[in-house]
């Protein structure tokens, strides 16, 4: 898996938030919202290394909407963003918008309104040094390790591990949480997996990064993510004279000569995929 995951990456980790949030609420985080219904997309990349994004928008079911960010340090500009990209999306959608911003374990005090003449603009700010994240992952590592089921709260809780006060730094409770989620059973693995991802991807450096797509590998995720790719190459693979019909023949011949060694710019020459698409197949085979 490459170290850089960018929109096929974007869709695979937005199906893991929205099915991972949905009919759940953040009360637990003090936010006492109605339920989550949907995660609206947004067009900004997710697990991209070299870019930044907004978080998540969340429709509720009383049809406003959620804007929640996640901040491991105190910027003086957030607001501002946050103001714009909310105006933004009120003139796109039309619906209430309320934005609340997560702030790490380390921030003790934020501001949470901006006023420029006329204009006022307010956020809820949630402080996460109200939590303890060694206390919580030493109980979730527990369950986890006996094969007990979590709660919703506690699938939340591992969620937002990395953002509660502790003696490691986010990026070492992001890959430990990451590998924690790892060893849980059955598909929610998958989207716990998928959801911290999402939230972690912002204020991770480009080192632990590197490392989280290392936790990924062997899990669903990397195989949607290979899936994803795969389906864009036949997409390119389309519009550059192969036809719908001949896609999976194409595929099969692509996996047939890469088993038997054949190199990687002959298989495309022959099939007439493009490089990227049979470099996935490839990596499938191994």
């Amino acid at each position: 898996m490459e170290a850089e995951v960018t929109r096929q990456a974007n869709d695979v980790i937005m199906k893991a938030v929205a099915e991972t949030f949905k009919d759940k609420t953040l009360q637990v985080f003090g936010l006492k919202t109605p339920r989550i219904t949907a995660v609206i997309p947004t067009a900004l990349p997710v697990v991209e290394i070299k870019e930044n994004r907004t978080d998540y928008i969340f429709l509720l079911e009383d049809n406003t909407l959620l804007h929640l960010e996640f901040m491991t340090k105190v910027a003086g500009e957030a607001l501002k963003r946050f103001a714009l990209y909310d105006a933004r999306l009120i003139n796109k959608d039309d619906r209430d918008v309320n934005t609340a911003v997560i702030y790490s374990g380390r921030i003790e005090k934020a501001p949470d309104s901006l006023e420029k003449g006329s204009i006022t603009y307010k956020v809820t700010n949630v402080y996460m040094k109200a939590y303890d994240g060694d206390e919580e992952y030493r109980k979730l590592h527990e369950k986890i390790e006996n094969k007990e089921p979590l709660a919703e709260e506690e699938i939340l809780k591992l969620i937002f591990l990395p953002l509660m006060k502790s003696s490691f730094t986010e990026d070492e409770m992001a890959i430990q949480a990451a590998e924690l989620a790892k060893s849980m059973e059955g598909e929610i693995k998958t989207l716990v997996i998928g959801a911290l991802v999402a939230v972690t991807d912002r204020f991770m450096s480009e080192k632990y990064k590197r490392r989280l797509l290392e936790v990924l590998k062997m899990t669903q995720i990397e195989q949607w993510i290979r899936e994803e790719g795969i389906k864009e190459g036949v997409k390119e693979g389309i519009k550059e004279g192969i036809k719908e019909g001949e896609i999976k023949k194409a595929l099969e011949t692509a996996r047939a000569a890469l088993k038997k060694g054949l190199p990687e710019d002959i298989v495309t020459e022959i099939t007439g995929l493009d490089l990227e698409t049979v470099r996935k197949l490839k990596g499938d085979l191994n």
